[in-house]
């Protein structure tokens, strides 16, 4: 195992720097309730809400409305451009207010992300692994609720399912999504954690569990993610990548044996049911690849032929959609973008995905060979980012509350070790007008935020049916988007 004190930190930063990871800790509180403490995907999007309305808040009140380094270089500009385009496309929407609910969300949870990666630039590796060690600790508790329906399920004689890995989340795959951003940030953590620490078989277990839950509830997407992240991180860093690679396999290989111990042999010994995920998964696989993926995609490519240069506007899949029971969004964010946003949008937003991701190339060619820590935070970081885009192109990994916080939280990460690593050049500090139009930019984007779950958040903290209005609309379906029935 990599050991953060046996090796020299990165780029120059003391470990015993002062940890500042509030905005990291922020998101890790969040994503902790939604584990834990709330029930359901509209609880879950509330939480959300009320996260990025309070880390915008503080951003306001603590730092004067400073977008810490939000649109810099190239890739700021494109992201500017394409949350402008999102506007302009939310104006010319059906329903301007959900539009701009869904620009106004990712706007603040991509400021959220920059004041993670402010904080870990400055502070270097004391915030980063502050950071993933919060993400570890929110997401540990959960690995308690399974033991607890495990065993209750086992001493009553009932059969396993699927639910008992998924508490308090409105469908599995949901789950599945939370894992795809966290997993790679477990497993670094694994790695990066002391032998003779006592936390470190503390880390095991819940990496653990997150690779057996992710055999049991099959996450095809987040497997396929995870594989090609892993191989391009082998072709990219080759034998530099191979301790955080060993972690991978070591921590995967406890996942199998935890799979096939509890949830095949202890229930055959027992006399209940067992799983059998793995054969489900291949016949699933073989009768329909896509999982019925193909129809809302070709819709997708339709309402883009229809709508090319502004979108249907962001949130307006399921508005067009006649695929109701199959899902409110095309389960693709390329598709997903171009489809709502627009061609010119998507555009934009994938020159800032190719900047972000040469960015992080290139910090990773200045890490020394010898900086073992720095090496592994690389390959983390890498195969992070391909499993987020991979998973992304057959699920809604951008578009589930849990997921989105997960993702925030990573992108926050990966950006602030690449700077810390390839500091970028002093800027000098914003004027008074550049203050004001960030402020204007955050307090708009609350406003958004607001209008647009606004006055529904009320009835859903108070658990409240439908209406019968609402009921004529949604048909009796039910399906994802900005709530669970998300027809509008």
């Amino acid at each position: 195992m990599l050991t953060t004190e046996t090796h020299p930190p990165m780029n120059g930063f003391s470990v015993q720097v002062r940890q500042h990871a509030r905005f990291a800790t922020l998101l890790c509180v969040a994503i902790f309730a939604n584990f834990m403490m709330v029930a359901g995907h509209d609880h879950q999007r509330l939480v959300e809400i009320g996260t990025v309305l309070f880390g915008g808040a503080f951003i306001l009140l603590h730092r004067g409305g400073t977008l810490p380094g939000a649109f810099r270089g190239s890739a700021g500009i494109a992201l500017a451009a394409f949350f402008v385009l999102g506007i302009v496309s939310a104006a010319l929407a059906f329903a301007p207010r959900f539009a701009l609910f869904e620009v106004a969300n990712f706007f603040l949870l991509y400021v959220l992300a920059s004041a993670i990666a402010e904080e870990i630039a400055r502070n270097g590796q004391a915030s980063f692994l502050s950071a993933i060690r919060a993400l570890a600790l929110a997401c540990a508790p959960y690995v308690f609720l399974f033991i607890v329906a495990y065993a209750a399920g086992l001493s009553l004689g009932i059969p396993l399912a699927l639910d008992d890995f998924t508490t308090n989340f409105s469908n599995i795959r949901f789950f599945n999504h939370a894992q795809t951003s966290t997993l790679p940030l477990l497993i670094l953590l694994c790695c990066l954690t002391p032998k003779v620490s006592k936390l470190r078989w503390f880390w095991l277990v819940v990496t653990t569990y997150w690779w057996m839950a992710l055999f049991a509830t099959m996450g095809r997407g987040t497997l396929l993610g995870m594989a090609v992240g892993c191989v391009a991180v082998a072709l990219l860093a080759r034998k530099r990548a191979w301790p955080y690679l060993r972690s991978v396999i070591l921590t995967a290989t406890f996942g199998v044996l935890a799979y096939f111990l509890f949830l095949a042999l202890v229930p055959a010994l027992i006399g209940v049911q067992g799983m059998h995920s793995l054969s489900v998964a291949v016949e699933r696989t073989a009768t329909d690849p896509t999982s019925g993926r193909w129809p809302l995609w070709h819709l997708a490519s339709q309402l883009i032929a229809v709508h090319p240069w502004l979108g249907a506007g962001p949130l307006h899949f399921a508005h067009y959609s006649e695929l109701r029971n199959n899902g409110a969004h095309p389960h693709d964010w390329v598709l997903q973008v171009a489809a709502e946003w627009g061609v010119p949008a998507l555009l934009c937003l994938l020159i800032a995905v190719a900047s972000g991701v040469r960015g992080l190339l290139r910090a990773g060619a200045r890490v020394g060979r010898d900086d073992a820590p720095g090496q592994a935070i690389f390959s983390a970081l890498v195969t992070g980012a391909i499993a987020i885009l991979v998973d992304g192109l057959v699920s809604g990994v951008f578009v589930m509350p849990q997921s989105q916080l997960a993702v925030a939280l990573y992108l926050g990460c990966a950006i602030g070790w690449q700077r810390s690593v390839i500091p970028a050049m002093p800027m000098a500090a914003p004027s008074g007008a550049w203050r004001l139009a960030g402020m204007a930019c955050i307090v708009a984007a609350m406003a958004g935020v607001i209008a647009g779950a606004w006055p529904e958040a009320l009835a859903k903290l108070r658990n409240e049916e439908l209406t019968p209005a609402q009921q004529a609309l949604n048909n009796g379906d039910q399906w994802p988007r900005l709530w669970k029935a998300g027809h509008f």
